[in-house]
């Protein structure tokens, strides 16, 4: 006597299931996306603000100071490009993408950091 691995008595179990986690990704698929800004700090200060999802090129700007900071934009990314700092961490970030993602040049003071379109900060979780 063979048992069979799935019977139809199985498919109640399993469709609600299912009909949940369509309800659920059609409902994510559905939601807009906030835009992403990226801010650029220089020595403390708010430098420029950069609407990532707007961008349509690739762009360089110069953002100047000790340590001859660039940065490199591009539609949905921001970067640091070049610095004279020592140590090159900033350059070996990599890309900001995402909002709540950080890139710091300590020497050259300056910060970009990509933000939620409504202007507030992403955090994953607090501390203290």
């Amino acid at each position: 006597m063979e048992k069979k691995v799935f019977q139809k008595k199985d498919l109640w179990v399993i469709l609600p299931f299912l009909a949940v986690a369509l309800c659920i990704a059609l409902f994510y698929a559905r939601m807009p996306s906030s835009s992403k800004i990226a801010v650029v700090e220089k020595d403390g200060k708010e430098f420029c603000r950069i609407d990532l999802d707007k961008e349509t090129s690739v762009r360089i700007i110069n953002v100047g100071g000790p340590m001859n900071v660039k940065l490199r934009v591009e539609p949905g990314a921001i970067a640091f490009y070049s610095s004279d700092c020592p140590d090159k961490i900033c350059i070996r970030t990599g890309k900001l993408t995402k909002p709540g993602q950080t890139a710091v040049c300590l020497p050259g003071k300056v910060s970009v950091q990509v933000v939620s379109g409504n202007g507030k900060k992403s955090y994953d979780g607090y501390t203290g």
